[in-house]
């Protein structure tokens, strides 16, 4: 059970109505390479670990974020942060994570699931165009070698697998390599497709054809 003692004195009953039948809904029907933290104390804090997806730097990383609820909760959306040190051109330094989603983009019939799977995407599909971190975003466009070699040493060193997670051995996400893009949920691929991001900065596109990804394998065998 989760208890709402702390949360309840900042949140409306409405809010935290709200947030408890979400919480039910994914512990229910839960996400693909996303795995939730307990939140016994304060539910206007929800936490979780995102599995680095296969093919990706990220890949074998294990990613805590956490997504703020505010009392205006879901007419005004959650501000969202890795606590995990991560390098990708669309999260800060500090951990702020730039998506139009949770902006411009957001509208209240959207929750907490779909915040998470649309993080997950994020690290399938970086935009080096609407940068939070310029060095990755500059390394991105200039050498992509470069920086797959980077952000994969920035997860061996701060994304560990943490010994709180216990993964039950039918559903769990392997750590390494034995999945690829296709295994992704429906609903994450779906995101994927849609993901903006927000204050472009006016720099050559990304190369996202399958040759790019050509690359990307590339990389991997010579790692």
């Amino acid at each position: 059970s989760i208890t709402t003692t702390m949360s309840s004195e900042n949140l409306p009953p409405d809010v935290i109505k709200r947030i408890l039948k979400e919480l039910k809904d994914i512990s229910s029907n839960p996400m693909e390479g996303v795995t939730m933290m307990p939140c016994d104390q304060d539910i206007s804090n929800i936490e979780a670990y995102i599995t680095g997806p296969s093919g990706t730097p990220y890949e074998g990383g294990y990613f805590k974020a956490r997504l703020t609820l505010c009392s205006d909760f879901p007419r005004v959306p959650p501000k969202a942060n890795f606590l995990t040190k991560i390098f990708h051109p669309n999260v800060s330094k500090k951990g702020e994570i730039c998506v139009n989603t949770l902006k411009r983009d957001w509208t209240d019939d959207l929750g907490i699931k779909h915040i998470l799977l649309t993080i997950k995407c994020l690290l399938i599909v970086p935009n080096a165009e609407s940068s939070l971190n310029e060095d990755a975003s500059r390394l991105m466009l200039d050498n992509y070698d470069d920086y797959f070699k980077h952000a994969k040493m920035f997860t061996s060193i701060h994304a560990p697998k943490p010994a709180s997670i216990v993964e039950p051995s039918s559903t769990a996400t392997p750590a390494t390599g034995s999945t690829d893009e296709s295994s992704t949920t429906p609903a994450a691929a779906s995101t994927t497709s849609n993901i903006t991001t927000s204050s472009p900065v006016k720099k050559k596109p990304v190369d996202t054809r399958p040759e790019a990804k050509g690359q990307v394998k590339k990389s991997l065998k010579r790692l």
